[in-house]
């Protein structure tokens, strides 16, 4: 479950999100301490739209892929391990968009947790021909969209073990307001 509000980006922080509700009593005293905590945390009803309940994603490796276009050299392309990871560990790369899959696998590799996607310890490969497929069409929808874009956040991107594809958990795209275009 996790509170929708387009004045709430990061969700988490607020404790905006609940994993792993079993059932409809849980759904229900779930909603409630949703909205409680985001009263709690300053934000008036009026700011919220309500409550998704979606089905639990299965775990696999949670990664970032992200935008943000720079006046100068336009969109930018972003990829490193998400989640909470990404402020802790800081181990992400970065290109210009739009580029291909080849690149996006190049991008992959160049990250200092490669090894987690690779498959350590015993682990499964990830499915990172889904990851690459990801993060060559966010370059191309960044570079297509770049006069109106301003960053794009997709965090957490999961990669579960190859062949088994990847999806996008959560998203924040900022687009420019029409006096700003």
């Amino acid at each position: 479950m996790k509170i929708c509000s387009p004045v709430i980006p990061h969700k988490t922080e607020i404790g905006g999100v609940l994993l792993a509700v079993p059932d409809g009593a849980a759904v229900r005293a779930g909603y409630d301490l949703l909205l409680s905590r985001a009263t709690a945390a300053g934000y008036e009803s009026a700011a919220i739209e309500g409550v998704l309940v979606a089905p639990m994603a299965p775990k696999g490796i949670e990664t970032i892929l992200g935008v943000n276009v720079d006046p100068t050299f336009g969109p930018a392309v972003i990829f490193g391990l998400g989640g909470i990871h990404v402020e802790v560990l800081r181990d992400s790369t970065l290109r210009l968009a739009p580029f291909d899959e080849a690149e996006a696998q190049k991008m992959i590799r160049e990250i200092r947790s490669w090894p987690l996607l690779e498959g350590v310890r015993g682990g499964k490969p990830a499915d990172t021909d889904a990851l690459a497929k990801a993060l060559a069409a966010l370059s191309r929808f960044a570079a297509a969209n770049a006069d109106t874009l301003v960053s794009i956040d997709v965090n957490p991107f999961v990669v579960w073990e190859q062949g088994k594809g990847a999806a996008a958990l959560d998203a924040l795209i900022t687009f420019a307001e029409p006096d700003e275009i």
